[in-house]
């Protein structure tokens, strides 16, 4: 299920509705998917507050996505590339700083703020 329409994505990233790629669906399903990942399943759809969170957090993934072309999350794991004398180097060392983020800063901010990303313990 996913927690934006292609109507919801075109009025966030103001674009007309028929602008957008064919697979917009597909995105948006798959940028749900991620923010259920990080969320650890804890978005309600039934509390407004997170649903509309979870909305302008897939929004925001897909526009992310649309800017990197990288859906796929790839930048992530390749540490280094060159193309003179042409080198590559792959892996995931968690000491470099500058390996580019599989979800987008904007994503995280809604959720964060909605309490959404809170990793404690919860009482009931």
């Amino acid at each position: 299920m996913s927690y934006a329409t292609t109507t919801e994505l075109a009025t966030y990233i103001f674009v007309d509705e028929s602008d957008l790629p064919d697979d917009a669906d597909r995105l948006l399903e798959r940028a749900s998917e991620l923010m259920d990942y990080i969320t650890l399943n804890r978005i309600d759809t039934d509390n407004t507050a997170q649903a509309t969170a979870a909305e302008k957090a897939v929004c925001a993934q897909y526009e992310w996505w649309a800017e990197s072309g990288d859906e796929l999350g790839l930048a992530e794991k390749v540490n280094s590339i060159s193309l003179g004398e042409f080198s590559y180097s792959a892996g995931n060392e968690n000491t470099d700083k500058t390996r580019v983020s599989t979800v987008a800063p904007r994503a995280m901010q809604y959720l964060f703020l909605e309490g959404l990303l809170y990793k404690g313990v919860s009482m009931r």
